[in-house]
């Protein structure tokens, strides 16, 4: 059994695969698990994990990765691997000098998509941030985008101003709202909407060609219907792309 982490801004995902599929797979607050005694009640009383192979964590929070590292040594006698202490084994090519300023998310997602369709490709994946990324016909990554996440901003449009709800965020027909509450929906979906159409056209006329497109992140099944073209949907792509990268890292000894 292999099991893949993926520690974000706001959640964090634990899928365990056998045999290339996903067996179980749970999302956590990331402030749920902030510490070993918070480990130990999640994989001993909620997981119950056994026939554990390897650990493959990816991880853009820092400051939570000695404290995964060291449980799992003591716990289960396995030093996880995390993504970016393995950047040079990994079929990773870039033109951005700092590859580790690069978060691990986007390089797993960028490395599995480049497995999965021909470049150029372009990844939108929703989460805490909304980004994009691309990679050129020649399979390197230049870049992207980052802007903020429906969640996020939709927290921060409450929090910062004085009368507007927290709503939550859904799918609307309408795009005038006629109450404050159905207003902010319509704002948040239909801009969000024109936000992703309007960054992919505008990438593929700088780059005067047309991306292959995929999809990911928890929200990213409400957009399908509003975007054309897409190559791929897929909410977990980061926990499968972390399984695939267990298996090129095998392959390589590394």
């Amino acid at each position: 059994m292999l099991l893949t982490i993926d520690i974000g801004n706001t959640n964090i995902m634990f899928s365990l695969f056998k045999d290339f599929k996903i067996k179980k797979i749970k999302r956590f607050k990331k402030d749920l698990i902030l510490s070993r005694d918070d480990l130990m009640i999640f994989f001993k009383l909620l997981f119950k994990i056994k026939n554990l192979e390897a650990i493959m964590i990816s991880s853009v929070v820092p400051e939570l990765n000695n404290l995964f590292k060291h449980f799992f040594l003591k716990e289960f006698k396995i030093s996880p691997i995390f993504i970016n202490e393995h950047l040079n084994s990994l079929d990773f090519k870039t033109n951005i000098k700092d590859k580790r300023s690069i978060g691990a998310d986007r390089i797993v997602n960028v490395i599995y998509s480049k497995s999965l369709v021909k470049c150029p490709i372009m990844i939108i994946d929703f989460g805490t941030a909304t980004t994009v990324d691309y990679v050129n016909s020649e399979g390197v990554y230049e870049g992207g985008i980052i802007s903020p996440g429906i969640d996020l901003s939709l927290k921060s449009l409450h929090q910062f101003t004085s009368k507007l709800p927290l709503v939550k965020f859904e799918e609307t027909k309408n795009i005038i709202g006629n109450t404050t509450k159905s207003a902010i929906q319509s704002g948040f979906f239909w801009g969000y909407v024109s936000m992703i159409n309007g960054f992919i056209k505008l990438i593929n006329k700088e780059k005067n060609i047309k991306s292959n497109l995929i999809l990911t992140g928890g929200n990213c099944s409400v957009f399908t219907p509003y975007i054309k073209n897409i190559f791929l949907l897929d909410e977990h792509l980061s926990m499968r792309g972390l399984n695939f990268l267990f298996g090129e890292l095998k392959k390589s000894g590394k």
